[in-house]
């Protein structure tokens, strides 16, 4: 197999690891364009990106999530 083609393949581990294509770009911190274009094999992906996403497969569903905003309200008393 291809490096390009390996690479693809465990970013797509990792996207299913994840749950998305979202996720996994928050993860390595990329673009989703710049993703996709790793995905689909149209670029080469460097090497750390490809380190991360096998520690994502690796962790399985205890990979770390992208932080979510926290919304505050707050409430009077009246």
């Amino acid at each position: 197999m291809e490096q390009r083609a390996r690479y693809a393949q465990a970013l797509r581990d990792a996207v299913r690891t994840l749950g998305g294509h979202e996720r996994l770009a928050a993860v390595l911190n990329v673009p989703a364009e710049k993703l996709s274009a790793w995905l689909s094999g149209e670029e080469m992906p460097p090497l750390e990106a490809f380190l991360d996403s096998l520690d994502v497969i690796a962790d399985g569903p205890y990979a770390p999530r992208p932080a979510r905003r926290v919304r505050v309200a707050a409430i009077r008393n009246r």
